[in-house]
């Protein structure tokens, strides 16, 4: 029997890509599945089907910054497990913006994490980044302090702040998933493989933003594994304050010019040379990747695809929504 057999579990932001993939992963483990969003149901480009909407045990709508809504979940429903997604994930918006990235980000988790400890839930895992490690030579491992720069990090790094916090002053079981870049089937927001993969499918030029940059890039299905398995094992690792944290990764890295050949080579369109737009961002980090020996290690958790593999299934589910 499935470890989440019967178990209730709030996933926060499951509408999002990460949360689509994770709650769905969930419902097929037997979980008793709610949900918390701003809206009432997916974006009709979300990969939920009618019939898993129908498996879900509760979609409760609203923001995670009302605190009011937050307990009222965790007490009415008994909760058991909650996986914290709801974010502004966007770099670009938080740059323009701040002040409402700091309030989901870091007001909305201390309102989950605050929750789940009134309520003694069993485990509460919050989805990081490794973006929060700053400017500092890769590969990053979970010992180095947060040194972030814009807005979007820093209200990552403050969340990690929160949820340390709970792990270590109150003994939440709370575990930290700092994922590198994470791609897959769904994902239809501005990063750099469904965007190359939606402009070269319409016929148009991909773009670079920075050739130099390099990243590592984790397939969903891999980043879904690493959510189950952290929280499946929080109450034996949560003993000790550097077992919070938890780098998920490849262990590879590669230039966003190496991610964007492959991609036009999968869809045969190498006469699709880049147009360079820029050649960075505002403050942005060159070399971005992570060490997973952590999670290798204490989990036992291990990505099983590599770029081409992950990119060529992602690419053959674009491939197949466009026909």
């Amino acid at each position: 029997m499935s470890f989440w057999q019967d178990k209730k579990v709030l996933v926060t932001g499951a509408w999002g890509f990460v949360g689509s993939h994770l709650a769905q992963r969930l419902l097929a483990e037997g979980a008793r599945v709610c949900v918390l969003n701003p809206t009432e149901a997916p974006a009709a480009t979300s990969i939920w089907t009618a019939e898993q909407l129908k498996q879900l045990a509760e979609v409760c709508v609203g923001n995670v910054t009302d605190a009011d809504l937050v307990f009222e979940i965790f007490r009415n429903h008994s909760i058991n497990y909650c996986f914290h997604l709801a974010a502004q994930p966007l770099v670009d918006v938080a740059s323009a913006n701040p002040l409402p990235t700091f309030a989901t980000n870091i007001a909305g988790t201390g309102n989950v994490l605050e929750a789940a400890r009134q309520h003694h839930v069993q485990g509460v895992v919050i989805a990081s980044t490794s973006h929060v490690y700053g400017d500092v030579a890769p590969p990053f491992v979970e010992d180095f302090f947060p040194r972030p720069s814009r807005p979007y990090e820093t209200s990552k790094a403050c969340a990690d702040l929160l949820a340390q916090t709970y792990a270590n002053y109150y003994e939440l079981p709370v575990g930290i998933a700092r994922c590198v870049n994470i791609y897959g089937p769904g994902d239809h927001n501005t990063r750099i493989v469904p965007r190359t993969i939606e402009l070269i499918l319409a016929g148009k030029q991909p773009e670079l933003f920075n050739q130099n940059a390099t990243r590592d890039y984790l397939y969903i299905d891999d980043a879904v594994a690493g959510y189950l398995i952290l929280a499946e094992r929080i109450g034996e690792v949560r003993t000790k304050q550097n077992n919070v944290i938890y780098n998920f990764g490849t262990g590879q890295h590669y230039s966003t010019r190496q991610v964007i050949d492959h991609i036009r080579q999968l869809l045969g369109r190498t006469d699709l040379e880049p147009i360079v737009i820029s050649d960075a961002r505002r403050q942005e980090i060159v070399q971005q990747y992570v060490s997973i020996a952590k999670a290798q290690v204490i989990l036992g958790w291990q990505p099983s695809y590599s770029l081409v593999d992950g990119l060529k299934k992602t690419v053959d589910w674009y491939r197949q929504r466009s026909n």
